[in-house]
């Protein structure tokens, strides 16, 4: 039990500070390659706190559960976008670039899109496909509109690439660290005889989105939204083409029907109102996200029902 304790501690300390250096480096990539924070973080970000997802993607579809890719990615999605967004939301109303609502809404689109694949109860290999697809042509069309980062006056020494080395050994610092974290706060559950099931919807779905929770504090509390905001919406286009594709490539999805009964619909009314938040002023409010925070709540309490 101490030794989970001082586990967690050490954990929960590399997670913040990692995370703090991970933003750093990122607004400083940004603004040397001349890239906005919300675009970098989009795609860059994304891809490096989605690393949890994909390695969790492949190693169940290779061991014949490809249906547990699919509950990691679509509820990764729930979390970075009902409970991550709300909770910085209440720290600080997030102010973000216009290219925020565009790609809310192409999130949007692309998990109504899954809804309509998953009528069949599966994914096959060929879906699997498109989906991989449309992300390379997501990726290829963000690089077109980039944008620029317009900080004239700043100043590092640094090379791009020193920066860019420092950055992937933040992010991996808080992907370690997070693992730990994740096992410490498991075991400590288990030793006050907390429910296998009450772990599972808690600590482990936590667990794989932990390094876009901590970036997404971060930026908030430094006032940098477009690097929390560019992140969550990048990792969760990520989850829904890349990962859930790789998975179902590797091994075609069976579907189980709660993902279509509640799952996915409860992901597309939080989607919706993200959408039309940030279409109205590009601002994430508090009241929006209260909203989406009581539909995390109401889906987490779905799955106790079912």
């Amino acid at each position: 039990m101490l030794k989970d304790v001082i586990i967690f501690i050490i954990s929960l300390f590399f997670l913040i500070k990692g995370s703090d250096k991970f933003t750093e480096y990122l607004k400083i990539i940004g603004i040397k390659l001349r890239v906005k924070d919300f675009v970098i973080s989009l795609i860059l970000a994304s891809i490096a706190t989605t690393l949890p997802e994909i390695t969790v993607s492949i190693i169940s579809s290779l061991k014949g559960n490809s249906n547990l890719a699919l509950g990691n990615a679509l509820g990764s999605v729930l979390v970075n976008t009902a409970l991550i967004l709300g909770l910085c939301s209440l720290i600080s109303p997030m102010k973000v670039d216009d290219l925020a609502w565009k790609n809310s809404f192409f999130l949007l689109f692309i998990n109504f899109l899954l809804f309509l694949l998953m009528f069949d109860m599966k994914i096959s290999r060929f879906e699997g496909f498109i989906l991989l697809t449309m992300y390379a042509i997501f990726i290829y069309i963000i690089y077109r509109v980039k944008g620029d980062n317009k900080s004239e006056n700043y100043q590092d020494q640094n090379s791009a690439i020193k920066i860019f080395i420092l950055m992937i050994l933040s992010i991996g610092a808080v992907i370690v660290s997070s693992r730990f974290l994740v096992e410490s706060s498991i075991n400590i559950a288990r030793f006050f005889n907390i429910s296998e099931l009450i772990i599972g919807l808690t600590l482990v779905a936590l667990g794989t989105s932990l390094p876009e929770l901590a970036n997404s504090v971060i930026s908030t509390i430094k006032k940098v939204p477009d690097i929390g905001v560019g992140n969550i919406i990048g990792a969760s286009i990520l989850n829904v083409l890349v990962v859930i594709g790789i998975a179902s490539i590797i091994n075609p999805i069976k579907v189980d029907h709660k993902f279509i009964t509640y799952i996915v619909p409860v992901i597309l009314i939080i989607l919706l109102a993200l959408s039309i938040s940030l279409k109205r002023d590009n601002i994430i409010g508090r009241k929006t996200g209260l909203i989406v925070l009581s539909l995390y709540f109401i889906s987490v309490i779905l799955n106790f029902i079912f």
